[in-house]
């Protein structure tokens, strides 16, 4: 990877998100059928090296978390390219690396002003307590009983904003992770060269979102938090092919009404527009012709309580029944 101290990029709210997806994103429930590459190629790109997977039973089926699903894809698109495993080593190397959280938090603790004004995660005055006592100075990150590496903090990146990640591979060989919201940290001397060097470019971002909604990934939405409650009701619509038209308007009122018709790239273009999140409202015409209306202050609709009856033993001593029926709310 090119000299970048990507620890510099990286803000406590993606560090927050991080800390919460951990478990979820390490979580091994994906088959090789999910990744949609060929097991045969996976378990060649496992011999070479280039995939790193925890795979305590050699025996069983494999099982891959979201970090591994989304290096699988990436790998996928380096290939496409014509990428060569070689090269794709040496980013494995570089981006399976274990963060320097002991340089992170020294980092914040130098920038500490811009930390404690974007710091929204619980217990803000713990964290800053652990800064005014000066006891992040001599803390044993060594020890800490879970580990991010670069993969980790670049996928949570690409969730926590929505903006743009990327990994560019240039012609020589070298490579280095892109985040577009934070361009101007990076040196000029290699913002010329991603202007003017031929490359290839992997958007996580992008692939991220282009396969979330897949049903093998459903269950990670709700935990992911990409999309509201209501967008993703917007999106199972269109996924189930169970609307006539959608209708987009959007914040800035320069911008004209778009329809977006029936398609196969109608479920792409709308998460691309749920993604930038300048939309205003949407309105969906179903099959009978009723209106489905999202707005960007919408919030989530309180589940309405259910009832049902259940039998339970009677304690009263004066009836001759030994049971009675109630009702309870769920």
């Amino acid at each position: 990877m090119i000299s970048v101290k990507l620890e510099e990029f990286i803000d406590t709210k993606s560090l927050d998100k991080l800390a919460e997806l951990y478990e979820l994103l390490n979580e091994e429930k994906l088959s090789a059928k999910d990744t949609g590459v060929n097991y045969r190629v996976i378990s060649h790109w496992d011999d070479k090296g280039i995939i790193r997977f925890s795979r305590e039973n050699k025996e069983a089926n494999r099982k891959f978390s979201f970090v591994d699903f989304m290096w699988i894809k990436v790998v996928n698109e380096l290939r496409s390219f014509g990428i060569q495993i070689p090269m794709i080593k040496k980013i494995a190397d570089d981006i399976y690396e274990p963060l320097p959280m002991k340089e992170m938090i020294m980092h914040f603790a130098d920038c500490m002003d811009e930390v404690v004004k974007d710091y929204e995660a619980d217990g803000k005055e713990e964290f800053l307590n652990f800064f005014k006592s000066g006891e992040y100075k001599t803390a044993d990150y060594d020890s800490l009983p879970f580990s991010f590496s670069y993969l980790h903090i670049l996928i949570t990146e690409a969730i926590a904003t929505r903006k743009s990640v990327s990994l560019i591979v240039f012609n020589d060989g070298e490579w280095f992770p892109f985040i577009k919201e934070n361009e101007h940290l990076y040196p000029k001397e290699l913002l010329y060269k991603k202007e003017f060097s031929s490359q290839v470019r992997v958007n996580i971002t992008e692939l991220i979102f282009k396969f979330i909604v897949e049903d093998y990934l459903i269950e990670y939405l709700d935990g992911l938090h990409l999309f509201t409650p209501q967008e993703r009701k917007l999106l199972y619509y269109i996924k189930e092919g169970d609307y006539k038209k959608v209708f987009v308007i959007f914040k800035s009122k320069k911008q004209e009404p778009l329809e977006i018709v029936k398609s196969k790239t109608a479920q792409e273009e709308l998460i691309r527009i749920l993604r930038e999140k300048e939309y205003r409202e949407f309105i969906l015409i179903d099959k009978k012709n009723n209106e489905f209306r999202k707005r960007d202050t919408d919030k989530e609709e309180p589940k309405p309580l259910k009832e049902r009856k259940i039998l339970v033993k009677n304690d009263d001593p004066n009836s001759k029944r030994k049971f009675k029926v109630i009702t309870v709310k769920e």
